[in-house]
């Protein structure tokens, strides 16, 4: 139990401060283990100007989480993918893949788009250059499609939903230089699940049943792969 002169996150966070990794479902997380919704403190964080963002990443992201805050219509302020060379073969993938994640649980397209382009460029000062379509600022664009799929998509534990819709990249300019894309090499990747669910009992809030991969001795995880194999290879779209 926290002492009457302990900081607290985000208990003692101020206006404009920025609490990440808002949809893990390890101890700390938004949602209170006992009721199973969003801890109080989290909705007065809010109120106190605190914004929330997602931080995907390799561990920070329940399905679970998400669709109880989602039940409360509690939307990131931004969305990021904090993607790194043990998420780019699943659980995050790219940044359009975690796009995907809050679409599927309900987060208006309007919403997500600004949560990945105004707001952070705002947030970090830089929406005087970035962040728009806007005349005068760099012309960084992205061309997106949203295509009919029908495939489990995993989280950071490999706990799965069927996903209808998936956002994906068509094309990209930065500062007005057109990029390739670079094709994923499996999406989704359930030779990783196995591994993601190793952790499953562990967390505060998780789904009524374990994933399926905690029961499929069969599936291995290719952790021992050398990153540079994998870039080589080719993982991941433009993020």
């Amino acid at each position: 139990p926290l002492q009457e002169n302990d900081l607290s996150c985000p208990g003692n966070l101020r206006q404009g401060d920025i609490y990440t990794h808002m949809m893990h479902a390890h101890q700390s997380s938004i949602i209170e283990e006992t009721t199973q919704l969003i801890h109080p403190k989290v909705f007065d964080a809010r109120k106190r100007g605190v914004l929330f963002d997602i931080g995907h990443g390799q561990g920070s992201f329940s399905w679970t989480v998400a669709e109880i805050a989602a039940a409360a219509h509690f939307w990131p302020d931004t969305i990021s993918s904090d993607l790194h060379t043990s998420c780019t073969d699943g659980p995050a993938y790219d940044l359009v893949t975690v796009m995907t994640k809050l679409l599927h649980v309900g987060m208006p397209l309007e919403e997500i788009i600004r949560a990945v382009t105004v707001t952070p460029a705002k947030i970090i000062g830089f929406d005087d250059c970035i962040g728009s379509l806007s005349e005068g600022l760099e012309a960084d664009v992205t061309v997106l499609r949203i295509k009919e799929v029908d495939v489990m998509l995993e989280d950071c534990q490999a706990q799965v939903r069927n996903i209808k819709k998936r956002i994906v990249t068509e094309a990209v300019w930065r500062a007005g230089e057109e990029f390739p894309l670079t094709p994923y090499m499996q999406w989704p990747n359930t030779s990783r699940y196995a591994f993601l669910s190793q952790i499953w009992n562990s967390l505060v809030v998780h789904d009524s049943q374990p994933p399926v991969a905690m029961l499929d001795s069969s599936a291995q995880w290719k952790g021992d792969e050398p990153a540079a194999k994998r870039r080589k290879l080719g993982c991941g779209e433009p993020h």
